[in-house]
C-alpha cells in the first residue's frame, strides 16, 4: 500500500514467481510507470491499483499474505502514526489471518511531525491491537531494511534521519477474521500466492 512507482512490488514479482504481488496507490501517475515496465518485461504476477488506502476494493479482504507500507506521506502516513481507524482497518482487512503488516516510517519536524521514534509507534500497539493487528516487532530500521524497500524516496534519506521498522500480525478483528495461532512462515509481500487480479 502508497506503492509509489510499484517498483518493490515488480521486484518481488520477478524474483519470485510463485508470488502474486499487487501495487496499489492512490496517485496514477508514478504507479502507471511500474504497470508499463511490468508489461514491457511481460511480468504476469503483478497488478497495480490506482486507489486510496480508504476504499480498497472489497475483493482483496482476506487474500493478502503480507502488507507493506514503505515510507508513506499525506493520509497514509497520518493514519499509520495515529493508529487511524479509517487507514488501519482497510489494511487489516487485506490480510489473511496470522498475515503479517510491514511498516518502514520516517516522520520529521521538518514533514510537519515530532521526530518519530519506535517508542512513539509501540505506544501505539494497544490501538492497532484492538483493530487485529498485534505488534510483533519494533525497532529502528537498519540500512539493509531500508536498501530492500527498494523505494526511490528512501534513496534520499540522510545517514542520520532515523527510520522505524515495524511488524504486526493479524490476529483477529470486527470484521471476523481469527488467527490459528501461530505465526505465519510466509513472506510474500502484496501477496495473494497466485490468485488473479
Amino acid at each position: 500500500m502508497g506503492a509509489g512507482d510499484g517498483g518493490y512490488a515488480l521486484h518481488r514479482a520477478k524474483t519470485e514467481p510463485s508470488t502474486f504481488a499487487i501495487a496499489l496507490d492512490a496517485s496514477p501517475d508514478a504507479l502507471s510507470a511500474g504497470a508499463w515496465r511490468a508489461k514491457r518485461t511481460r511480468v504476469v504476477n503483478a497488478a497495480f491499483l490506482v486507489e486510496a488506502v480508504e476504499r480498497i476494493p472489497s475483493e482483496l479482504a482476506g487474500l493478502a499474505n503480507e502488507v507493506t507500507v514503505h515510507f508513506p506521506w499525506g493520509s497514509l502516513l497520518r493514519g499509520v502514526i495515529a493508529a487511524d481507524e479509517r487507514v488501519l482497518t482497510p489494511l487489516a482487512r487485506l490480510l489473511k489471518p496470522d498475515g503479517e503488516l510491514r511498516l518502514l516510517l520516517s516522520a520529521t519536524l521538518r514533514d510537519g511531525y515530532a521526530d518519530l521514534t519506535p517508542g512513539d509507534l509501540s505506544a501505539l500497539a494497544g490501538c492497532y491491537a484492538e483493530l487485529g493487528l498485534e505488534l510483533t516487532e519494533m525497532r529502528a530500521a537498519n540500512r539493509m531494511d531500508i536498501a530492500a524497500s527498494r523505494s526511490s524516496w528512501a534513496k534520499r534519506l540522510g545517514r542520520d534521519r532515523l527510520v522505524v521498522f515495524a511488524r504486526y500480525s493479524r490476529r483477529s478483528s470486527r470484521s471476523g477474521f481469527t488467527a490459528a495461532g501461530t505465526p505465519s512462515a510466509a513472506h510474500v509481500i502484496h501477496s495473494t500466492l497466485n490468485r488473479p487480479s
